[in-house]
């Protein structure tokens, strides 16, 4: 069966330079999800201003400080092979990790967006195991589309 995606994507930034492009973003989430048993995706990608997703990392995380990304899962409908989720970007931190990391920028857009989509799909990294499966999967993801190791020393 094919891999069915539907993506509400939308900017709420004031800035409109240098955000992917949407159909990018569809490519990334068909290589991210081709290998899993999830035959249809719902996902709703956001890209917020700073103090946005301060607000909802506090709301929701009880952290007091803004972060690259979050993620959401519905989790009603993971059991019926339908991934319903949201993921909220915050471009002025991914563009800054971006430049002080010396990373192509549109590579680490979709870093931040595979990382996102294996917390949708339950990897975590609370711990040293769990981050190194998770950053393996991340790598070979981003090797799948032609971008370098993000964890590697410059």
């Amino acid at each position: 069966m094919k891999l069915s995606i539907i993506l509400n994507y939308y900017n709420f930034c004031k800035n409109n330079d240098q955000i992917p492009y949407k159909n990018d973003i569809l490519y990334w989430l068909k290589i991210i999800f081709m290998k899993t048993n999830i035959k249809k995706i719902e996902i709703t990608i956001s890209i917020v201003e700073i103090d946005y997703i301060q607000k909802l990392n506090k709301k929701y995380f009880q952290i007091s400080k803004p972060t690259n990304v979050l993620s959401f899962l519905d989790k009603n409908n993971f059991l019926k092979k339908t991934l319903l989720g949201e993921i909220i970007l915050c471009k002025e931190i991914i563009e800054h990790e971006s430049f002080l990391q010396k990373k192509l920028l549109n590579a680490h857009w979709a870093h931040m967006i595979i990382h996102a989509c294996l917390h949708l799909l339950k990897y975590d990294h609370k711990n040293i195991q769990e981050t190194c499966i998770m950053q393996i999967k991340e790598i070979n993801i981003l090797n799948l589309l032609g971008y370098k190791n993000p964890y590697e020393l410059l």
